[in-house]
């Protein structure tokens, strides 16, 4: 599947209101690198918040090459040729990602599952150090329910 294809598929893909709504008034912001190491252990390598849906897209990947469908090593598939799958899979058709790393080539990132439901996925997010690859963690059941751990208010800034 050419990357084009993939990202007209992405693009139907709707963002949660908070997500959106955060973003059109400037309040989808980085709590601190201590707040996101402490609700997301297994992410290790500074992280940006991404302030649109073009951003989150592009930064989407996935790691597998073009023409994969499945990579064990990225725990990655493409869920219209593969029997869905569930964690420590990704569908890259279905995920985008809302958080990535600082520097290129970390290949970290903290995204929207939508296998659990379009209207509300889930946030994951990848762990290069369990030995085992590339595998997928949640983090959090839905979006509010991440902003909620991470703890931003609704005015976007850290809880004190």
């Amino acid at each position: 599947m050419r990357l084009e294809d993939l990202d007209k598929l992405r693009q139907k893909l709707v963002l949660p209101d908070t997500l959106t709504d955060m973003i059109k008034s400037g309040r989808w912001n980085h709590p601190g690198d201590e707040v996101l190491l402490s609700c997301i252990p297994f992410i290790r390598d500074p992280l940006v918040f991404l302030n649109s849906k073009e951003s989150m897209l592009f930064e989407s990947g996935p790691l597998m090459g073009s023409e994969v469908m499945e990579s064990e090593m990225f725990s990655e598939y493409r869920g219209s040729v593969i029997k869905q799958r569930d964690l420590p899979w990704v569908d890259v058709e279905q995920l985008i990602a809302i958080i990535c790393c600082e520097y290129p080539g970390d290949d970290v990132m903290v995204a929207l599952d939508y296998r659990t439901g379009m209207n509300s996925p889930r946030v994951v997010g990848n762990d290069w150090h369990s030995r085992r690859g590339c595998i997928y963690h949640e983090i959090s059941p839905s979006f509010d329910s991440f902003v909620e751990l991470i703890g931003l208010n609704s005015d976007g800034y850290p809880r004190m």
